[in-house]
């Protein structure tokens, strides 16, 4: 990717003590190790990084409003308790519900779940208003509705209305854990490339996106995307090639 910049570092001295500086050695490690430890090539390829976090990021969150959306729509029309699903202690979401550890141990699965929503009526003004909670909970939480250990009383009668007829859910949840998973990464401005496992790949994370957010909301999809074969990850790379043989 062309930055634009000019590195500030002789030919002759390329000392990396000011990009530690700014970075921090353990940050700036990766990004030299894929570029042989030349220090210019690897704050073009952290440039680069920031550029690749900046478009994922974008349908990131147009997949997460969705996802939020899609989930309160149809817990609304499915739960009838005598308040708002989110708020409601006998809620599925709310409610204990006890399952064996592979310890053997006996948990509640849903004591993270009103923690989550605990601090998220904290950073609203009005904690009463389950609009206001839903907009401020993390994509985490959305993300073990569909957990295994919610099958039964969250998937079934309600979250499998939200996407399209024989979804299958350990997969779905597979894929939503990874989109997170990068949504974290790219929140802290982490390095995308070169991914422990494959399916955290940001050309892969951002088709499984757009393929989710068909089921969800294919209008909206059409509207972000159209019938464009190229993810937007894929038209960034496109564009700007990796200073690095990288893998993204």
């Amino acid at each position: 990717m062309a930055t634009g910049l000019e590195c500030p570092l002789a030919p002759e001295g390329r000392s990396a003590e000011w990009a530690e500086r700014w970075l921090s050695a353990p940050r700036l490690a990766p990004y030299l190790a894929s570029c042989e430890g030349d220090v210019c090539r690897a704050l073009e390829l952290y440039l680069w990084n920031v550029g690749l976090c900046q478009v994922l990021v974008a349908d990131i969150s147009h997949f997460e409003v969705a996802l939020r959306n899609a989930y309160d729509r149809v817990l609304r029309g499915g739960w009838h308790g005598a308040d708002h699903w989110l708020l409601d202690d006998a809620s599925p979401v709310r409610a204990p519900i006890m399952r064996t550890s592979r310890s053997k141990r006996l948990l509640d699965v849903n004591v993270a779940n009103r923690k989550a929503i605990s601090q998220a009526q904290g950073r609203s003004h009005d904690p009463s208003d389950p609009d206001q909670v839903i907009s401020n909970l993390m994509m985490g939480f959305w993300a073990h509705l569909t957990d295994r250990s919610r099958e039964r009383d969250l998937w079934i009668p309600y979250l499998n209305r939200a996407w399209p007829r024989g979804t299958d859910r350990a997969e779905l949840n597979r894929t939503i854990y990874a989109i997170n998973k990068v949504r974290n990464r790219v929140a802290h401005n982490e390095r995308l490339f070169n991914p422990a496992r494959d399916e955290f790949l940001p050309v892969t994370v951002d088709s499984d996106i757009i393929r989710l957010l068909r089921g969800l909301c294919p209008e909206a999809a059409e509207l972000l995307y159209g019938d464009e074969g190229e993810t937007s990850v894929e038209k960034y790379v496109g564009d700007h090639p990796a200073p690095a043989d990288v893998r993204f």
